[in-house]
């Protein structure tokens, strides 16, 4: 075993993409820590009512995310390390596209709002927090950091983004401010990671003038994340509808306590999300060295990203009541049991990270694209039958249920049945 780390170790692209992902991880783990305790105070402070506007602001804001991002995060990346000597033209068409979606993304947004209440309030909150889709658009240089495994870049901008925003929070509620001025934060930190991505990009000797518009590459990307649009817009519907629905059902206080289980459940998953981002570029290079290679990275892949939720929720179950107790007070005790729910939805979602990698390299992008649609209307169909019986639970239950689904339903499809079984045979450990 010692011999067989230390090769690891010594191995350089092993070293590379560990040290990718640390930076990834401690960036991580250190803002959600910030961010965690953070949400914990402002829960407390605005209590379930407020809280729940708050949460509602942010999934009806989300649902048109897809019009910013045009799904082509994944395909960027791809076409940049399979041909980095046209990472100029790349990058620059992928921003003017991301741009105009962001414009559009922000327009439709601020119409939606006005049209969908009358509550001045919430759609002063909605129009605020959608200023974040205009400075998404810079985003491609993430990505691009992403691609050439410089995750370091990233990192600091959301470390120093996630430090101040918290201190600007617990300002603002020390000095008794309200939801105008929290959601002003949150849009402040897309201000703030934009202008450091611009910072480091320059910093690293890039520049825009080497950007360049290439309709031949717009429409080759646009032809390959389209499906991945779809699947967002789908991943979206299914990740924050339940909120939406619990809302206009049973009022912003039940939506409050449910936001409450939904944090407590999500809280872990930037793991898979970092484990997943970091480890694309070693999956896409593994496919192009070999098959044996490939298939290998995806079996680790897929037995880490199953077992680690699989602990967590075990351990969340167990101590859901002392947590939400402890954490958010008696006026959220009503999450406990979406909670013990809703946690168990995890181990698909982790999955669903590392299936995506696998469907973008193989350019299974229709399938992704299905799958998440088959996710979505099941989570609709179910929160609409399932909220009038059991309330927040019945949102837990259609979360769980439609998760499940959305990342086995490759099964549906000829080309990916197989590798369904593929994944089950990983999840089995080997001693």
């Amino acid at each position: 075993m010692y011999a067989y780390v230390i090769e690891k170790w010594n191995h350089t692209g092993f070293r590379r993409y560990f040290a990718n992902m640390s930076w990834m991880f401690a960036g991580r783990i250190f803002v959600m820590a910030i961010a965690f305790f953070v949400n914990i105070y402002m829960a407390r402070y605005l209590g379930p009512e407020n809280y729940g506007l708050l949460n509602y602001t942010f999934s009806f804001v989300g649902l048109f995310g897809f019009l910013a991002s045009l799904g082509i995060e994944n395909v960027l990346s791809r076409e940049i390390i399979k041909d980095h000597s046209r990472k100029d033209e790349i990058i620059g068409t992928a921003f003017f596209l991301k741009f105009g979606g962001s414009v559009l993304a922000f327009i439709v947004m601020v119409l939606a709002a006005w049209f969908s209440t009358d509550d001045i309030v919430l759609i002063g909150l909605i129009s605020l927090y959608s200023l974040i889709y205009i400075f998404s658009a810079f985003g491609v240089i993430d990505t691009y950091f992403q691609s050439q495994v410089l995750s370091k870049y990233p990192t600091i901008i959301m470390i120093a983004g996630g430090v101040v925003s918290a201190l600007l929070k617990v300002v603002i509620m020390i000095a008794g401010g309200g939801l105008i001025w929290l959601v002003g934060v949150y849009t402040l930190e897309g201000l703030l990671s934009m202008l450091g991505l611009l910072y480091f990009f320059f910093k690293k000797g890039h520049t825009f003038k080497a950007w360049r518009f290439d309709p031949r590459i717009a429409i080759s990307i646009l032809k390959d994340s389209l499906p991945l649009m779809l699947s967002g817009v789908a991943v979206t519907v299914y990740m924050d509808i339940d909120q939406i629905i619990v809302k206009h059902m049973l009022g912003n206080e039940s939506a409050g306590v449910y936001a409450v289980a939904v944090k407590l459940s999500e809280v872990w998953y930037f793991i898979p999300g970092v484990i997943a981002g970091a480890l694309f570029p070693a999956i896409v290079n593994a496919k192009k060295v070999g098959q044996e290679l490939y298939e290998a990275r995806l079996k680790k892949l897929y037995f880490l990203m199953f077992w680690l939720p699989v602990g967590i929720a075990a351990a969340t179950t167990v101590f859901a009541h002392y947590a939400v107790l402890f954490l958010f007070g008696q006026e959220f005790i009503g999450a406990v049991s979406s909670l013990r729910i809703y946690v168990w939805a995890g181990i698909a979602t982790s999955l669903g990270f590392a299936l995506s990698q696998y469907l973008v390299t193989e350019n299974f992008t229709a399938i992704s694209a299905l799958t998440s649609v088959c996710g979505a209307l099941i989570n609709i169909v179910l929160n609409v039958i399932l909220i009038p019986l059991y309330g927040i639970d019945g949102a837990a239950y259609a979360t769980l249920i439609s998760y499940v689904s959305a990342t086995f339903s490759i099964v549906l499809f000829k080309k990916t049945r197989k590798h369904a079984l593929f994944i089950l045979k990983s999840l089995i450990p080997r001693f």
